[in-house]
Formats: C-alpha cells, structure tokens, sequence
C-alpha cells in the first residue's frame, strides 16, 4: 500500500514535533457516526414543521426552505427553528438530545458513537503526540473517544469558558468547541454566529492557529466564515498547514491552502487518514524507541500495556523482548573481574544489569491475572545465552563466576514470584538450552546455576544471602510485603526441586552443594507450611508437574536425603523435611 507523501511527511514531522499540531475537525467526522449536521438537523425539522401543517406533497430541499421562509417571515436559520419549536433552554436540550443521545437501535447499528477516526485521535493523544483539538461539532463524540483512552481534556464551548480555562501551554489535552455543545445554551449556527465569534473566542483562536500547525480534516471551509479569516489572515505562520480532502478539496479549501503554503491529502476519509497517520507516526516512535532503563519506568510501561492487551500486544511483546536482549548483550562486554578485590564492582553490575529484567518480570507476574504473558515471557527469556564462555574467554575462575551473577539472581527473584503468583511453570525456561549445538561444550541456565558456587572471598552462604537480599529490595514492589523472604525462599526450593528432577535422570550431575539444604518451611507453622505446598503443588502433590518429570513422591523423599547430608541441622530434629509433610497432602 502507497501512503500519500503529504501525509508521510505529516508522519515525521509529528514525530520529531510532538503537540505542535493543533487538529480542526468538522461535520465530515461526526456524519459518519451517524450523527447529523446542524443544517440536517434544520431540515429535519422543516420537515416535522411542514407535516405538521399539513403540507402535502410535503416539499424537500430548496422547495422546503422557501415554503418555511413563506410560512415565517424568515431564513431557517438553525437557532431561530429551534427556538421557534421550543422557546425553553430546557425544552431545546431535550430535543437536541433525540438528534445526538445514543438510543438502543443505534447502539445495535453502531451508530452515535466514537468511531475509528476519532478513537485513533484519542490514541494519538495518549501517546503526547496531539494536544489541541478544535471542532465545528456540537456533540461529544470526541469528548467520548479521549475518556475511553483515560484523558478528560479541557473543554471549552463558548467565550465564558476561556477565561476558566488552564493555560494550554501547562499541558493536557485541549478541547475548543467553537458552535458550542448542544448540551449548553451556546450553540452558533445561523450566519451571523458565523460571521463573527466573541472577541475573547476569537482572540483565543487566533493565538492557537498562529501557535500550532494545523491538521484539517472534515470541514469544508465553506460555512463558517470566521474560522476561514482566521486561518487565511493569521501573520505568523509557525508550523505547516495539512488539509485532508475527502473526495476533493472545495474551492474554498483550496484557496486557503495556497493561501498558507499549506500540504494537501486527497480522497482518504476520516477514518483512513487518522489511521494511517497514527499507524504510521507511531512505529515511526516505535522504531526509535529504547526501553527505559530504569526498572520503575519499565514497571510502569509493562502496566499501562496490559492496560489495552488486544491494542498493545506486540508493543509488549517488544519490550520483552528487547530487554532481555540487553541483559544479553550486557553479559558479553568484557570487564576486569579477574582480581578478587573488584567483588564489589561486580556485585554491583550484577544487580544493576539484572534490575530492568527483574522489574518488567515482577510487574507482568503482579499484574497479568490470567497468566496469559506467563509462556511469553518464558520464550523471551530464552534469548539470553548466560553461558559467556565461547564469545567471551575468561581467564579465572573468579571471572566466570562473575558472570553467572546475574543468571543466579534472576533466577531466585522470578522463582519467589512464581511462588507467590502460581506460575512456577515459568521456571522450565533454565532447562532449555536454544544456544547447544553439536561438539560444542554448552550448559543450560540450570547446569550454570549447579556449578555456581563461591565468588571469590564470598563464600556460598553469605554469596545466597546476598542474592536473597538484592531480590528482596529489586523485587519489593511485587512481593507481599509480610511474606518476601519466605516467598524467596520457597522459590529457592522450586529450585533445588528442578535441579533434582534432572539429576534423577542423569542429565545433569548431583551437586550437594546446589541443591539447597532446607526448605525453609521449618520455620512455619505446620498448617502453613502444608498450605504453601498444596498451593504449589496441589493436595496430592500432582501439580509439580508443570515443573518437573518426575512425581512429588519420588522427589520430596530424594530432597530431604540431599539435604539432610548439608549443614541444616534442623532436619535432624525432624522439622521441615518435605517427607514429613507429603502424608498431610495425601487424602487418606
């Protein structure tokens, strides 16, 4: 598909100068939501007038206006028709409600609602690019399309409400109703209203078309005859002029635009030409865009995707993904991690490059009820390669176990929040290898985490009590507060769980060293501590499957010797082993 070069160059012109575009919309988006222009809404009630006389055969177009200038001593004029059929401010509302109110039938037929031009405007101003918007329209379909997308913007209807108004150079979105809203008694439609605004609505549009460029799309320019002096004598002409024509631009239109050197883009309705500019403008963003690097930010940005999945998928699919490219390509720039004495440099690169991974993570486990991002966020983590070893030689054993940092407090953060959300099958993301290739000596996350030990001077208690630490403070705003450590601690036991179930099978070799000696569920009360495991696990024990091979039968048992060989005295006394617990999770 061909996009019109005006509109291209529309596109990255907003993209580079987000908010100098102000938008003038007229009838053209309104009559395709089905809602009718003032002079339709003059005719339709002509006719009502006409019937009511008993005019027959009832006249229609010019017939019609001359048999009502015959009949009234005057032009049908829009305020002077309605005022004439109902004289009460109240009385006029209530019927311009059945002209504009969305009633069931149109509901079904999708009709007196935001339609997909003035939705892809909300959009465009959600995303700071668009923040002044002038209309000839006197419903509120706009006001409607910017609320769905979270915006109340100012709005102002009339000269009263300029002077209320905040300054539109504080920011917010920025809605000028110049025929005012049919809701208030100050709609302008008869020819004088058109001929000359209020002195302050007039100053105040003035100001705007000389400040801002200005989009057009929907009007004709043929009626309103003080918006068309504004636009074509405004001296300082800042920003461009974009006029979408649909079919073609009138002759009035025409002149205007040459008038302000201005761009034109023809035959898109307004639905396809707010599309495409938005479509276009944002991968426009979208292509320039780096994920922030402040794990906050990226918490943030996870939580207003998942705000509109269906609109935002792929965004979010991206920014999955690009992070954990980053932690990728981290892990391979070289570093001076050959003396023990930069341990603090590298433990400070390690939670520094792990941090945005583990708050993008922490917030779509917190925030995805369904699980739906669970399985991508699992394929996302498979693009990082943590075994370094064939792209980046090191030459001490200190160094490797540098780089393994990362992997290791990756690894207990989403354990402890897969622990605390059900989502522990995430973990089966250490058992693949996507990087192995044949003759090449390549271990899994898993296999990393089993021949992780100490780092340098740090031996491997004080080394786990760090990682439990670092995950704690990184991760606290998506761990219940009364339960982060226990919760980490119970992700170290998912850990020591998969790592076994490999063992069994011989794939990997049995550490005693990794797999971790105790449970920490001999801190708990007996009744909390079989409920943690039935959450997990199920109330036979039937649910570790989705992160082992092998039966909770099998491996509670085979845990508790591994740990009972460590230095967890408890298990001696015979507190917290998982076999003490496993009866209470069987049905009798």
């Amino acid at each position: 598909m061909t996009l019109d070069p005006a509109l291209l160059d529309l596109a990255v012109s907003l993209h580079h100068n987000p908010g100098v575009y102000a938008l003038l919309l007229g009838s053209g988006l309104s009559r395709a939501a089905g809602v009718p222009t003032a002079w339709g809404i003059v005719q339709d009630l002509e006719r009502q007038l006409a019937v009511s006389a008993g005019v027959t055969p009832l006249p229609e177009g010019d017939a019609l206006d001359a048999w009502y200038c015959a009949t009234y001593g005057e032009e049908p004029d829009y305020s002077a028709v309605i005022a004439r059929i109902e004289p009460t401010p109240a009385g006029q509302r209530n019927l311009l409600r059945g002209y504009f109110d969305q009633t069931p039938e149109d509901r079904e037929q999708g009709l007196k609602t935001p339609n997909r031009a003035h939705r892809a405007i909300a959009r465009l101003c959600e995303a700071g690019l668009l923040r002044m918007i002038i209309t000839t329209n006197f419903d509120r379909l706009m006001e409607d399309a910017l609320q769905e997308v979270g915006i109340r913007p100012a709005v102002i209807s009339n000269a009263q409400e300029i002077a209320a108004a905040p300054p539109y150079a504080h920011g917010g979105v920025f809605l000028l109703k110049l025929h005012g809203d049919y809701l208030k008694d100050d709609v302008r439609n008869s020819n004088a209203d058109l001929e000359r605004y209020p002195d302050a609505l007039q100053a105040y549009l003035d100001r705007i078309i000389d400040e801002f460029g200005l989009i057009i799309c929907g009007w004709s320019g043929e009626s309103d005859h003080a918006l068309r002096r504004s636009i074509g004598q405004t001296p300082n002409r800042r920003y461009p002029l974009v006029w979408s024509a649909y079919p073609a631009p009138t002759p009035v239109a025409d002149e205007l635009i040459a008038a302000r050197a201005g761009r034109l883009v023809r035959g898109l309705d307004a639905d396809t030409f707010f599309e495409q500019l938005e479509g276009r403008v944002l991968a426009l963003r979208d292509l320039a865009w780096t994920p922030p690097r402040e794990g906050l930010a990226l918490a943030a940005e996870v939580k207003r995707y998942l705000a509109h999945p269906e609109r935002d998928d792929v965004r979010l699919t991206d920014l999955l993904e690009r992070v954990c490219d980053d932690l990728h390509a981290a892990l391979r720039v070289p570093h001076a991690w050959e003396a023990k004495q930069a341990l603090p440099q590298a433990l400070e690169w390690a939670a520094n490059v792990t941090a945005p991974l583990i708050h993008m993570a922490g917030a779509l486990l917190k925030y995805d009820r369904t699980g739906h991002w669970t399985p991508r966020l699992r394929d996302a983590l498979l693009r990082i390669d943590f075994d370094v070893n064939l792209t980046l030689p090191l030459k001490s054993d200190f160094a490797v176990q540098v780089t393994r940092l990362p992997l290791r407090l990756l690894a207990v953060t989403l354990a402890g929040l897969a622990a605390v959300y059900d989502r522990v099958e995430l973990l089966t993301w250490l058992k693949e290898d996507p990087y192995r290739r044949p003759y090449s000596q390549h271990y899994a996350p898993v296999e990393l985490l089993i021949r992780s030990c100490n780092v340098g001077e740090m031996r491997r208690q004080p080394l786990e009590d760090w990682i439990v630490e670092q995950a704690r403070d990184i991760a606290r705003p998506y761990f219940p507060p009364a339960t982060a450590d226990e919760d980490l601690r119970v992700g170290e036991l998912l850990l020591g769980l998969l790592t076994l179930d490999l063992t069994l099978d011989g794939r990997v070799p049995l550490l005693d060293a990794f797999v971790l000696p105790g449970t920490y569920l001999y801190a708990l009360e007996l009744p909390k501590a079989q409920d943690r495991l039935r959450r997990l696990f199920g109330a036979n024990g039937e649910r570790i499957t989705r992160l082992t091979d092998h039966e909770a039968a099998l491996l509670f048992p085979r845990f508790d010797e591994v740990a009972s060989r460590g230095r967890n005295a408890w298990y001696g006394q015979g507190k917290g082993a998982l076999a003490d617990l496993l009866p209470h999770m069987v049905d009798p």
